[in-house]
């Protein structure tokens, strides 16, 4: 099976990264759970992005509870790509901060590529993401999508994929799609 994961808010905590960097970094900063992307909608966002990549808080985003346990078996069988919206420049810190994840890729493509490069070059069997715009683009594509229920901003997504609330419910989400996996 070809498994295709998002990586921020997927797998990495990115939202408690960007959170702890402005308190070490003194920023003035209020997250709202209720939106996806923790710079949308505030002032000097692009310019508070580059500052949070430009320093080490990349390489030190911490895993969701069973995420490196559950990719690490998955990728003995199936093929496990990652792609994220992360800036290609940034790759060898996300390639740091995965270094304790096996996996068949890694692609830090940039946001306006990451649809085209999952849809047209992995052509996964199924994709796990966590942004509602790319979970409904998937959906359109025929691809099935499972996402995280613990971000509210994923709520009402139920139509176009499937929520989890632990990683370790997805070796028998997969099954249940492909039974021959069990």
């Amino acid at each position: 099976m070809i498994i295709c994961s998002d990586v921020d808010g997927v797998i990495l905590n990115y939202v408690q990264g960007f959170i702890d960097f402005t308190r070490e970094e003194n920023i003035v900063y209020h997250y709202n759970p209720e939106r996806y992307g923790v710079v949308t909608g505030i002032k000097d966002a692009e310019q508070l992005r580059a500052r949070f990549h430009a320093k080490n808080y990349l390489r030190r985003l911490e895993y969701y509870e069973g995420a490196l346990e559950v990719l690490n078996r998955l990728v003995e069988k199936d093929e496990v790509h990652l792609v994220t919206a992360i800036q290609p420049e940034c790759s060898e810190m996300r390639a740091e901060n995965l270094s304790s994840l096996n996996y068949t890729s890694l692609q830090c493509v940039g946001d306006a590529a990451k649809e085209r490069v999952i849809i047209e070059d992995v052509i996964p069997d199924v994709m796990i993401e966590d942004r509602p715009e790319l979970i409904r683009a998937f959906h359109s594509a025929g691809i099935p999508v499972f996402y995280p229920g613990w971000h509210q901003y994923t709520r009402g997504m139920e139509s176009f994929g499937t929520a989890f609330s632990h990683w370790n419910q997805l070796p028998e989400m997969l099954g249940e799609m492909d039974p021959s996996r069990t």
